[in-house]
């Protein structure tokens, strides 16, 4: 069975080229023969497929930098992977279309193709998923299972669902155990007994669910399945399971476990430097014309320069964030600006409205510094637009922790310092959670949990939400 799981898991390269080439064309034929919106334009068939045969290729590897074949795919996420891999690939072809000022044909066909890939990206992967669940109905056998560890709430679920769904491939095959109490399953002997036991009995997997277990019992039991060519799976107590970065290496021929602060490095890193290199390009180049408005506006509405430069903490150290100026200009802080009077200023209106007290970080509610141009645009978060040069720089990131003031970092916990593992970025977890209805340690505990948990996926889902919440526009002051 595991041979199979691997060939479906390299048959997913080549139905998925097929599916969206097959969207290129689909895309094609919809818009040549679209009515309401008629082409002027549209190249022959024959230089369109070129294109889309040099273009399959790269929505390959952005489904791979998306981490669409990792082999343990899972519903809802496997989706959002193949969603954000499309998105990189339609972002590949308006980037080569930007570079090569192309003659090419009408733009919307780049959106067709995008929704297209997508559906047929998924399809082909939920054809392909339905056929290896039901292997068995082609004669495949399913997996007989053994489960170590005494009948309790955890084993009864597992128990249940390989009894419930059939689409899983397994059999319960029996349990193993000190106390012998596992009825109405079959019960095959003491752990003692493991070795034998597997020998005589044609077991493919074995999942470990004794808590109360050390490493020695594990690792022995471990070893057992391995010599006998059988899966070992363990259930993790609770320090594992705190444990999410885990790396394994080998220092001097002993084994060590690194635990790491965030998975965001190597592979990952590389991955969303693209996706905030590209990302930013293109939202700079759409965005340009409400930079263009919103800059006069500041200009004519008080004096002072359009941007505001305000020093900030990040990953590797002090930087300086762009903003429009929300503020008169004698009121914004830094030497350049209102210099020590501003300064003096603002921690008065820290000490009267801070609505964010005993926390490392301050928010003025009702600022009367803020001039009226300003206002709406941090009601809108639109004072933000600068910073995709921050992004495109590389001292920020599309999606990450808020970066904070030198005065405000020096305030933080010891489990808060973690924030400064990663790039800050323009919007995070906290920004669609509430933004500044949320105190600080509310803030920080969903940053952390993004930094340990990033995934490209993630990234996608944030920018998604990061839309609605601008629109609601909650928590914004």
């Amino acid at each position: 069975m595991r041979k199979i799981e691997q060939l479906f898991t390299i048959l997913l390269v080549p139905v998925d080229a097929i599916m969206v080439l097959v969207a290129f064309v689909i895309a094609y034929e919809t818009r040549a023969s679209s009515i309401p919106l008629p082409v002027i334009y549209l190249w022959p068939f024959d230089q369109y497929i070129k294109l889309a045969f040099w273009m399959v290729p790269v929505w390959i590897l952005a489904l791979a930098i998306a981490g669409a074949y990792n082999p343990k795919r899972q519903g809802l996420r496997e989706f959002g992977q193949v969603i954000v891999g499309a998105s990189l690939g339609a972002m590949a072809l308006v980037l080569w279309v930007f570079l090569n000022r192309s003659d090419f044909f009408s733009r919307l066909i780049v959106f067709y193709i995008w929704a297209l890939s997508i559906i047929g990206v998924g399809l082909g992967r939920a054809i392909l998923e339905l056929i290896r669940t039901n292997l068995y109905l082609f004669g495949f056998k399913k997996k007989n299972l053994v489960i170590v560890g005494d009948l309790n709430e955890i084993t009864s679920h597992l128990a249940s669902q390989i009894k419930n769904r059939p689409s899983l491939g397994y059999n319960l095959y029996g349990f193993i155990n000190e106390s012998g109490k596992n009825e109405p399953f079959k019960y095959l002997g003491h752990p003692s007994e493991i070795e034998s036991i597997i020998k005589k009995n044609p077991i493919d997997e074995v999942i470990f669910a004794d808590k109360g277990y050390d490493d020695g019992k594990l690792f022995y039991y471990m070893r057992i399945c391995q010599e006998c060519s059988v899966t070992f799976k363990a259930i993790p107590n609770h320090a594992q399971v705190s444990a999410r970065t885990l790396r394994f290496d080998v220092f001097e021929g002993i084994p060590v476990i690194e635990f790491k602060g965030t998975p965001l490095d190597s592979w990952g890193a590389v991955a969303k430097r693209i996706v905030d290199v590209i990302g930013s390009l293109i939202a700079i180049v759409i965005l340009s014309p409400i930079m263009l408005i919103i800059s006069l506006a500041i200009k004519l509405s008080s004096k002072g320069p359009v941007i505001y430069r305000n020093l900030r903490v990040g990953n590797r150290g002090n930087f300086e964030t762009l903003k429009f100026r929300t503020m008169q200009i004698e009121h914004c802080t830094g030497e350049q600006y209102g210099g020590s009077r501003a300064e003096t200023y603002e921690n008065k209106l820290i000490k009267k409205s801070n609505i964010k007290e005993g926390s490392a970080v301050y928010k003025i509610a009702r600022d009367p510094r803020v001039t009226s141009v300003g206002n709406f645009l941090r009601r809108t978060s639109l004072d933000e637009l600068p910073q995709l040069f921050n992004v495109l720089i590389g001292n920020m990131s599309l999606v990450g922790p808020r970066p904070h003031q030198p005065k405000e970092v020096k305030n933080y916990t010891a489990e808060q310092r973690k924030l400064l593992l990663i790039k800050p970025g323009i919007s995070g977890l906290a920004q669609i959670s509430g933004r500044s209805d949320l105190t600080f340690d509310e803030e920080a505990g969903l940053d952390i949990f993004y930094l340990e948990n990033w995934s490209i996926w993630l990234d996608f889902y944030i920018l998604l939400q990061t839309f609605g919440a601008v629109v609601k526009g909650k928590g914004s002051y």
